[in-house]
């Protein structure tokens, strides 16, 4: 299966003062579709190539012949993740115990 680069899920300059238009552009249309294309080539014709993502990045972590395939497809993934965890006005104080931790801290 070819992957495509995922569509933000919010306009590139929703995270705007904290992540520029022009950061997002950059690392949403040039970074994250280059891991995306480049994994594409490398597992074209192999036994990954009808993998999920999830899937090649298990079978490539520890396989020093696919160290390529494990950076692409781990950027890819990262990048997927990381796009549908911010959004428009969130982040914020934390709470609860991860926020008493970091204010003992």
């Amino acid at each position: 299966m070819a992957f495509e680069l995922p569509d933000l899920p919010y306009a590139y300059e929703a995270l705007e003062p904290y992540m520029s238009s022009r950061t997002l552009h950059l690392h949403h249309d040039k970074h994250h579709a280059t891991y995306v294309t480049t994994l594409n080539n490398l597992i074209e014709d192999s036994d990954l190539a009808n993998a999920s993502l999830e899937e090649i990045v298990l079978a490539s972590a520890k396989d020093p012949a696919k160290v390529a395939i494990f950076n692409n497809s781990g950027q890819a993934w990262n990048h997927n993740l990381f796009w549908r965890v911010m959004k428009k006005g969130g982040g914020g104080t934390p709470g609860g115990e991860l926020g008493r931790r970091l204010d003992d801290a």
